[in-house]
């Protein structure tokens, strides 16, 4: 039998909308005092995946009038938190649209994230609380957040397919080790996160090689330890095993080295 738990039998689902309404429901359920998730995919045209509790209004309000925590997340491409948007003054016109709800708690604050799988752009996650922030609220967001973008990204992507749990898990460990190359690249030339996945991206087609296989070797190159495959919480009950690491190819610990060479030359 597949395992279940909280979240709901995860075992093999169609790639779609029931997966990412399951993890958000798994969200609104274990971050203490959630009023609403929400989670877009902020391309060229904003649209939102999956909404639920008051994210289903306030996303949508906030990609249309191009104004919020959410825009403002994908045009700084930094996670985003407000104590309670009602008082900040940074969107005056979302705290009013916030205060004709009447079906939200007196003090809503709200924390957001992002993250780019491939060149689509990102997807932005939100959540609402009914309190500030605490650090173990942020702590879960950003760890819960790679789970929701790879999923989002399989619903773009394999939308017609069905998902296993374990396929699922490979894709979060593929995402998370392309988000550490892009933090060594962003160190590196003390560029912007869009900056360093485009370098990577390059990278990856000039060299004919991977973007998951060039950024483990890339990781492994530069930090000289094997790059290791962790388990979010959400997904551990499906892990019947520690599944090993890709091991990258010649070419692409080969691609690593130049790509890196040229990184720090400046000529990425």
């Amino acid at each position: 039998m597949e395992p279940t738990n909280a979240a709901g039998d995860l075992g093999q689902h169609r790639v779609g909308p029931d997966l990412l309404e399951k993890l958000l429901d798994y969200v609104q359920t274990h971050v203490r005092g959630c009023l609403g998730v929400g989670l877009t995919a902020a391309g060229e045209r904003p649209r939102p995946l999956v909404t639920i509790g008051i994210a289903t209004q306030l996303d949508a309000w906030q990609w249309h009038a191009g104004t919020g925590p959410t825009t403002h997340t994908v045009s700084a491409q930094e996670p985003t938190v407000s104590p309670d948007i009602t008082q900040d003054e940074r969107w005056p016109e979302l705290a009013e649209r916030v205060r004709t709800l009447t079906d939200v708690a007196s003090q809503v604050a709200v924390m957001t994230a992002s993250g780019s799988w491939d060149d689509e752009g990102p997807v932005v996650l939100s959540v609402y609380l009914d309190h500030e922030p605490t650090p173990h609220d942020l702590q879960g967001v950003e760890g819960i957040e790679p789970v929701l973008a790879t999923a989002a990204a399989l619903v773009e992507h394999y939308s017609t397919e069905a998902l296993r749990a374990d396929q699922l898990i490979k894709m979060v460990q593929h995402r998370r080790t392309i988000e550490q190359a892009k933090g060594l690249v962003m160190g590196e030339l003390g560029c912007a996160a869009p900056e360093a996945f485009n370098a990577l991206v390059r990278a990856s087609q000039r060299f004919n090689v991977k973007l998951r296989e060039l950024t483990v070797a890339l990781v492994e190159l530069v930090t000289d330890t094997p790059a290791e495959n962790t388990t979010d919480e959400l997904l551990a009950p499906y892990a019947a095993e520690p599944s090993p690491p890709e091991r990258p190819s010649a070419a692409a610990r080969q691609a690593a080295k130049d790509t890196w060479l040229a990184l720090r030359s400046g000529r990425s």
